[in-house]
């Protein structure tokens, strides 16, 4: 087992201001339509929703395998997903995406991964390098997902009206 955290800042100088309720609302659509959000999501079919959450099937560009994800929501600001095998239920990740602020008000976005089975480190150098690229395709993934809620905020797309 490896695991990864990123954090962002969500509101940069210079950057229109985001809230928690629109970072939240646009978790939830990520939830649901991720390819927008994430470069290495080549496909995704929700298959079942639920009040808290959601069941999908996804794909991932460069590899024919699926994986289902249930997703879970817990407002006002965390979205956790959990990757298994659709054919043995074998659990292939645990992730979340974690909105929380500093003691003056500012936001901040973390993804965490954890791949594999929960257990010892993996120190082999294959999990090193693996840990490394995620690590990196973390950091573009929190940053996308900032920039998308973003443009989906000033164009407009969706309503917020939680925690505002």
């Amino acid at each position: 087992m490896r695991f990864v955290a990123v954090t962002h800042p969500i509101n940069p100088a210079g950057e229109e201001r985001l809230t928690r309720g629109q970072v939240y609302e646009g978790l939830k659509i990520k939830a649901r339509d991720p390819m927008k959000f994430i470069s290495a999501i080549a496909s995704c079919k929700v298959l079942s929703e639920h009040p808290t959450g959601l069941l999908r099937e996804v794909q991932f560009k460069g590899q024919s395998a699926l994986a289902h994800e249930k997703v879970e929501f817990f407002p006002p600001g965390a979205v956790y997903f959990t990757m298994v095998s659709p054919t043995t239920g074998e659990l292939l990740a645990s992730i979340t995406n974690v909105i929380s602020s500093t003691p003056d008000g500012e936001l901040w976005l973390t993804f965490t991964f954890a791949w594999g089975p929960n257990g010892p480190l993996d120190v082999s150098e294959e999990a090193v390098a693996q840990e490394k690229e995620r690590e990196e395709m973390g950091r573009d993934a929190v940053a996308h997902t900032i920039k998308a809620i973003r443009e989906l905020v000033k164009a407009n797309t969706f309503s917020y009206t939680l925690f505002e």
